[in-house]
């Protein structure tokens, strides 16, 4: 198991990531609990058969008695039911590699992992379908409309501080109106584009500052 974990990691990746290409907003991993793996086998720690009701490697239920001495815990549904569990990397049995059911941070936690899409959809392309300036405010629209996109004017479109307007985010029907504050700048020819929200350009139109197009 320990040496396919590699090759599982890149399996869930691959599949993530063609699930956020295809569209989704968002995935959610969620794994069982972890377990313990000690090549040459875990240290045996004493717990008398006649303490526990049943034992496993990492845990037993155990009888009634205070003279158990290793650590033990009462269970959520019920304090008053006690179970032992070995401490740190211990087993109630020699030579077991492999286990899991003890009270460590591997066998407890469970991993949540979140992924979210924070940019265009990967294969998914967008365009420029309107530009018009109204004096020194240009309104754009772009098709089709697309979650996490922003407009901007450049005047050197792969460079974002070349910006001459504040980046604006598309809304809902893919618009967006962009204001250029410098009126020195009417006439001059900029870029009009289209970035994710990783800054990475999507799409780019030409056009005039004050200009029809």
């Amino acid at each position: 198991m320990a040496s396919r974990i590699e090759d599982q990691l890149e399996l869930l990746l691959e599949r993530v990531e063609a699930l956020l290409d295809a569209g989704w907003k968002r995935v959610r991993v969620v794994t069982d609990h972890g377990w313990l793996f000690v090549p040459g086998g875990m240290q045996k720690v004493q717990l008398p058969k006649y303490l526990a009701e049943s034992r496993w490697s990492r845990c037993a239920s155990i009888k009634d008695s205070p003279h158990v001495e290793v650590p033990v815990a009462g269970w959520s549904w019920n304090p008053q039911e006690r179970f032992a569990y070995a401490p740190g990397a211990h087993c109630f049995v020699g030579g077991q590699e492999y286990a899991h059911g003890g009270a460590s941070l591997q066998e407890c936690l469970i991993p949540a992992l979140t992924f979210v899409a924070t940019g265009a959809p990967a294969g998914v392309a967008v365009a420029v379908s309107e530009v018009q300036w109204v004096g020194l405010r240009c309104r754009v629209t772009v098709e089709p409309a697309t979650d996490g996109l922003l407009a901007d004017l450049r005047t050197k479109p792969n460079v974002a501080g070349s910006s001459i307007s504040d980046p604006k985010p598309l809304d809902a029907d893919g618009k967006a109106a962009l204001l250029v504050a410098d009126d020195s700048l009417e006439g001059t020819t900029v870029s009009l584009v289209i970035v994710d929200a990783t800054g990475r350009v999507v799409s780019k139109e030409a056009t005039t500052v004050g200009g029809d197009k």
